[in-house]
């Protein structure tokens, strides 16, 4: 497939809704050298950033558009809310879509082949997944033959799941990160145990200080060590600027280090899995989340 491939560094934007901060954000992301733009249908600013991204003189076919579907519109309404997105976005397709999270069998098959018929059509050059579990991916390539382009799944010291990795590694599915610093400052609210200690966050300090380097970019490149794409998000420009300048290197014995601290396994993934699906009610898959600018 002669199309964009997803760059190594992207710009995330989960909990960016403030226009001004994100108009910012976005500005210095794409002056450093960002060409990746991550949203999803429920971070509720995809309409912010097609009017961002609008006043910029960067081309389409320089960016790389990533939004994911609402696990709210699997059932009925993956098509109408992804011609939604390209509304609000200001584009005529998007370079990757991904389904959001896992929910059933069934819902995932249903909302995946519809974005199979969309990218069919030109809409979408690359379909993928996001917080799928090996069996979730498994069950979508033996139903439609189409293996998604990428898993965009939690990573941290932390939190690694690296049987997931393995697997999607193995059958060529991309990786991409999210979340990957949290656990220094706080637990992720998803998993309450991935909180580093204060030992763990001293030995990152200590490596920070030895190479000069921030914590955010020490985790990222070791983030990235691990074959991972990832879309750090910040709402200060100097983090932006700083999240993207990974060009230094960092001893395989402090890479081994932070692999150390993980405390994750499938089984704790694929739990997490699970709770996605009792997240979305009947009534929720019924009427969709679809809006023409922002939903309350």
């Amino acid at each position: 497939m002669n199309e964009k491939q997803l760059p190594q560094i992207g710009f995330g934007t989960w909990l960016l809704t403030d226009f001004p901060t994100l108009e910012k954000a976005i500005e210095t992301a794409l002056h450093t050298g960002y060409r990746h733009i991550d949203t999803a249908q429920v971070y509720n600013n995809e309409y912010d950033i097609g009017e961002i991204l609008a006043k910029q003189s960067i081309s389409r076919d320089e960016l790389f558009l990533t939004t994911k579907v609402a696990p709210q519109n699997y059932l009925n309404f993956t098509r109408q809310s992804v011609e939604e997105s390209l509304t609000r976005l200001q584009t005529d397709y998007l370079d990757l879509v991904l389904l959001h999270a896992e929910l059933s069998p069934e819902l995932n098959l249903t909302a995946y082949q519809e974005l199979i018929n969309l990218q069919k059509e030109g809409k979408i050059k690359h379909i993928g997944v996001s917080n799928f579990s090996i069996a979730g991916i498994e069950h979508l390539v033996q139903k439609t033959g189409v293996k998604p382009y990428c898993n965009q799944i939690v990573c941290s010291p932390t939190t690694r799941p690296i049987e997931l990795e393995d697997y999607c590694l193995d059958h060529d599915i991309l990786l991409v990160g999210y979340s990957i610093i949290k656990p220094y400052f706080s637990p992720n609210p998803f998993y309450p145990e991935s909180a580093l200690s204060t030992e763990e966050k001293a030995k990152l300090d200590e490596m920070c200080a030895k190479y000069d380097i921030n914590i955010g970019q020490l985790l990222n490149y070791w983030a990235v060590s691990h074959n991972y794409h990832i879309i750090p998000k910040s709402s200060n420009p100097a983090r932006v600027e700083e999240n993207f300048a990974l060009n230094f290197s960092i001893d395989r014995e402090d890479l081994e280090t932070i692999d150390q601290m993980n405390r994750f396994t499938a089984k704790e993934y694929q739990e997490q899995v699970a709770s996605w699906e009792d997240r979305i009610t009947p009534e929720a898959l019924e009427t969709g989340l679809l809006y023409k600018k922002h939903f309350k």
